[in-house]
């Protein structure tokens, strides 16, 4: 019975993953499905303890802020992809701060649509929806004693956070470069980036655990594209089906590694929304670009460390 019990928010983040890829396709509307959600699910309530630190109703503003923007840049900002995502990038940063919290998947929710040329306001519904769903499920869970409560210490952006989000802006940005010319997104996926801007961020425990992050981010790419091309191509099952394999898989993972990683479970979705003819390249280019964006979360964070000393050596000398 304490083992089912201590299973259940794992369940509920499946069904509620699985839930919104039926609701998809018996709406015959792909803008439902929303990667994310899987991320917001293993980080608010898979997890034992919230991800991130941030309270119900400024993550549920935060992420639906963030969609509108998305969706809002693509529709009434005429401009190439390559100054797409760096205007998407400060809309979803700007948030973030704003709201004084540290929820980074905001990040992902503005810049999927920029991405995929999204136009349509069933995704902003979707993200709104599918978000209250699992914040609901997680009000439950607290409420009956399944998971802790977690408690938001409101963070009041000082000049370092801020020269640390123009610097992780300015870093992305130029690594987007050559994807967005070419086309070859996959090295950027957006869970990519929420992945960097978690592990370069003051204070993160994720770079001691990098090398278990990439694999997470590894296996999930792999059997994401696996579940759908095994059991939706090939033997023609429902989307729903494919997504309960790659989501039930990742979940079982961050439970082994208890590594609740949010970032890999919106890699393991993705492969639900991208066209068939791109599943081959999907985990290759996603496996490349966490391995460049692990090394430059790296570079900054060195950077942080480093710079502070070196002037603290400097004024002691002279």
């Amino acid at each position: 019975m304490q083992t089912f019990r201590k299973m259940l928010p794992a369940v509920l983040s499946l069904v509620i993953a699985a839930g919104m890829v039926a609701a998809s396709e018996l709406l015959h509307e792909k803008e439902i499905i929303f990667p994310e959600i899987t991320a917001v699910a293993i980080g608010a309530l898979a997890a034992p303890v919230q991800a991130w630190n941030t309270s119900r109703i400024r993550l549920l503003l935060t992420i639906t802020a963030s969609a509108v923007a998305g969706v809002g840049i693509v529709l009434f900002i005429p401009l190439a992809l390559v100054f797409r995502i760096p205007l998407a990038l400060i809309c979803a940063s700007a948030f973030v701060t704003i709201s004084g919290t540290g929820f980074l998947p905001a990040i992902s929710a503005c810049v999927l649509p920029v991405l995929l040329g999204t136009r349509s306001p069933v995704y902003i519904a979707s993200v709104a929806a599918m978000t209250s769903l699992i914040l609901l499920a997680q009000l439950i869970s607290e409420k009956a004693g399944l998971r802790k409560k977690s408690v938001f210490t409101p963070v009041t952006p000082d000049r370092q956070l801020l020269m640390l989000r123009v610097r992780q802006i300015f870093a992305v940005s130029v690594i987007c470069i050559i994807p967005a010319l070419t086309g070859e997104v996959f090295f950027i996926a957006p869970p990519l980036i929420v992945a960097f801007f978690e592990m370069s961020g003051p204070g993160s425990k994720l770079p001691g655990r990098a090398p278990q992050a990439v694999f997470l981010i590894v296996t999930a790419a792999f059997c994401g594209v696996i579940s759908r091309a095994v059991f939706t191509e090939y033997l023609s099952l429902p989307l729903t089906v494919s997504a309960l394999v790659s989501c039930a898989v990742i979940l079982a993972a961050v439970s082994r590694m208890k590594l609740y990683f949010p970032p890999c479970g919106a890699i393991a979705t993705l492969p639900l929304i991208i066209p068939e003819g791109a599943l081959l390249r999907f985990p290759f280019e996603v496996s490349a670009g966490m391995l460049i964006l692990v090394c430059a979360a790296f570079l900054l964070s060195g950077e942080r460390r480093i710079v502070p000393r070196v002037k603290k050596l400097l004024s002691s000398r002279f």
